[in-house]
């Protein structure tokens, strides 16, 4: 159904992820942008990652390890993969509970499994809790029956000079009350030849220091069958794999050493039941299991020298209880009641050095903790129509939500946080809501336990707090005419106890993470969507204004600009299609404004003044392409779907920031040629 919506019903999309029910886009009382799997498509994205990267309010930069997203002028900065948003596949968190990583590379869902992404931007923890901090990503996956073909995909071209290559899968249907779906993906990238950027006033690289045998295997699994009748119910179980394989060659403990390979296994398997109790009940119970861990073989090294290298050891074993009551006063007005456990059962990370002859010595640092995180969260969610509620005519076009939510956690303070959100729409083509909120993301594991890999290395500090934040926000959406429409907002929020990584001055020896710092953030978001004949396009703009509050022995209390982040981000894309031609083409640009250099580059760059003496990397304007055959027939009565992808057209030369003493060179022109046969 998502393959045939026009520009009116993407105005009218359902979406399930700002109040955990069903509700119309423009009745959500959140900040909602949704990447449909047409989008997906026909924009020819390879992973979450590049679809996220397309979206209003959002950056996503890389280290060839892994994606980093950063949310309206937040980047959770040095060893932080977008940790900073709650993702989840249909309601479920798939972070690396020992650091709270997310891996959003293909490694995370097969993309032909996803029915559409939906991006909340905002405070999200009084429905979701913990890490639901500045944003919430939701992947809605396909049903058998919601599944237009079986297909086998194969890819092949190159990335940077280095050839890449993958296949994946997509098998379902329905009979009868049972749905099935099952997907796999695996796929190589080889990012050799890379040449680190000197932090200037440095030369510690020259033209030869180049990445080396720097590939990424990503291999991802994901099954879901359903039972669905009218006496019993919905009975839902499904399974997610990732497999993370790769060669990490700008790890800042150990740059270009060609040895770093990182392999990590990250899953979960869930068991979901949902029914309607006569007609003013519905409750939906959900358990899962999920476990994550380093693969034996990983290696970690921060030196030239292979005479010895590190390992570490930790694993995470987890289990989620969830349950929640909707009470439904009628069509408009509902209450809901829910409770929610976790039990994470850590093995914390330790690093040990291994020599040449075997031997195993554990590195110093980190201290002991409990083995158990455990977390009760209950909530109270009710939306609410005044009109029908309590007979006000006048009010017939306002909704009011408000959300209330206790953690207790066995480690960490309690955390209350709540939201409140109106919504008035003017006419039917027009909308504006009004929001507020707070939210926490709860210091990880290894933030708070953690060995050192090497002396002066990050090791955990156990008296770390959850970081705060609360946003109000502002927003207007509506259609313009038939072919235009647009959403835009404002949004100002303060984060309280960040999480910085203090850098090693004084008679401080190590890094250490602390709450630290304080964030003031404020913007203006913008989307406006067109389509006219045979053609659709986008067009959205981001500014961010983020000040850091922090401490520094030098200067005291100083506010400067976070850094990472771009201040102005424009991203655009057209798609237009020759049915008659049997092919449809798909161009976008991204424009990224100059942004401050990492802390840590920073000061090496000026260890006295660092914190108001800073270098920028470079704007740039990156621009791709894809062209995909529309109902062509080659070997057998079903589609085959013949595509070419081209990533940095133009050979554009931009950095990302690093945090070592380098920043990262971003991909030249890299080129994909992609068959899919649906069966």
């Amino acid at each position: 159904m998502l393959f045939n919506l026009s520009l009116d019903d993407l105005m009218n999309i359902e979406i399930e992820s700002a109040v955990k029910q069903k509700q119309n886009i423009t009745e959500a009382p959140s900040v909602v942008t949704v990447i449909t799997a047409k989008q997906i498509k026909e924009r020819g994205y390879l992973s979450v990652a590049e679809a996220l990267n397309s979206t209003v309010g959002i950056d996503v930069i890389t280290d060839y390890f892994q994606p980093n997203l950063g949310i309206r002028g937040i980047n959770g900065g040095m060893r932080s993969w977008s940790r900073l948003a709650k993702v989840m596949i249909d309601g479920q968190s798939v972070s690396f509970r020992s650091s709270s990583d997310n891996y959003l590379d293909p490694s995370l869902i097969p993309i032909e499994v996803i029915e559409k992404i939906e991006i909340v931007r905002g405070p999200n923890s009084a429905i979701y809790g913990k890490n639901a901090f500045l944003g919430v990503i939701n992947i809605i996956t396909k049903n058998g029956s919601t599944l237009a073909d079986n297909s086998i995909t194969n890819f092949g071209g190159k990335y940077q000079k280095e050839a890449a290559y993958g296949i994946s899968s997509v098998f379902g249907g329905k009979k009868n009350n049972f749905d099935i779906i099952f997907a796999s993906s695996f796929s190589q990238y080889d990012f050799t030849g890379l040449n680190p950027k000197n932090v200037p006033g440095s030369n510690v690289y020259d033209a030869t220091d180049i990445t080396e045998q720097n590939e990424t295997m990503p291999f991802s699994i994901y099954g879901k069958m359903r039972y669905e009748s009218e006496k019993v119910g919905e009975i839902t179980f499904d399974i997610s794999h990732q497999n993370i394989n790769n060669k990490y060659e700008f790890a800042d403990w150990g740059t270009l050493t060609h040895q770093n390979r990182i392999k990590l296994i990250n899953t979960f398997e869930r068991l979901r039941y949902s029914k309607d109790f006569l007609t003013d009940f519905k409750t939906n119970l959900s358990f899962a299991h999920s476990f994550s861990q380093p693969s034996n073989n990983e290696i970690l090294d921060n030196d030239n020298d292979h005479s010895d290298w590190i390992i570490r050891k930790l694993s995470t074993t987890s289990y989620d209880l969830s349950g929640d009551i909707i009470y439904l006063f009628n069509d408009k007005n509902n209450f809901t009641f829910g409770v929610d456990y976790t039990a994470d059962l850590h093995e914390y990370q330790q690093f040990y050095t291994i020599s040449e002859d075997g031997n195993k010595t554990l590195n110093p640092g980190g201290s002991d903790g409990p083995e158990n995180f455990n977390n009760l969260g209950i909530y109270l969610q009710m939306i609410l129509d005044p009109a029908s509620f309590f007979n006000l005519n006048f009010l017939n076009r306002l909704t009011l939500t408000a959300g209330y939510r206790f953690d207790f956690h066995s480690i960490y303070e309690n955390v209350l946080t709540y939201r409140l959100a109106a919504v008035y729409s003017f006419t039917k083509r027009f909308s504006t809501k009004l929001m507020y909120g707070t939210s926490f993301n709860a210091p990880s594991p290894a933030q708070l336990y953690t060995n050192s890999m090497f002396t002066g290395d990050i090791v955990g500090n156990p008296d770390l707090k959850p970081e705060k934040a609360k946003t109000l926000e502002w927003a207007l959406i509506g259609r313009l005419t038939e072919n235009i429409n647009f959403n835009t907002n404002i949004f100002y929020t303060i984060i309280d106890d960040k999480i910085e990584y203090l850098l090693p001055f004084g008679e401080v020896s190590n890094i250490t993470a602390a709450n630290i710092s304080k964030v003031y953030s404020a913007g203006i978001e913008t989307e406006v969507n067109l389509q006219y004949a045979n053609s659709t396009s986008y067009v959205n703009y981001s500014y961010q204004q983020s000040l850091n509050e922090t401490y520094n022995p030098m200067l005291g209390d100083i506010r400067v600009k976070t850094s990472i982040y771009p201040q102005h981000m424009i991203k655009l894309g057209e798609t237009w299609k020759f049915p008659q031609y049997h092919f449809r083409v798909h161009i976008d640009g991204r424009y990224i404004s100059k942004r401050k250099a990492s802390e840590q580059n920073n000061y090496l760059y000026d260890p006295i003044n660092y914190s108001i003496n800073s270098y920028y990397l470079d704007s740039y304007f990156i621009v791709g392409l894809a062209i995909e055959s529309i109902d062509l027939k080659f070997f057998t009565k079903k589609e085959s779907i013949l595509s070419l992808k081209v990533e940095n057209l133009f050979n554009s030369a931009y950095y990302y920031p690093g945090f070592s003493d380098y920043d990262i060179p971003g991909l030249g022109r890299s080129v994909i040629l992609k068959l899919t046969q649906t069966l």
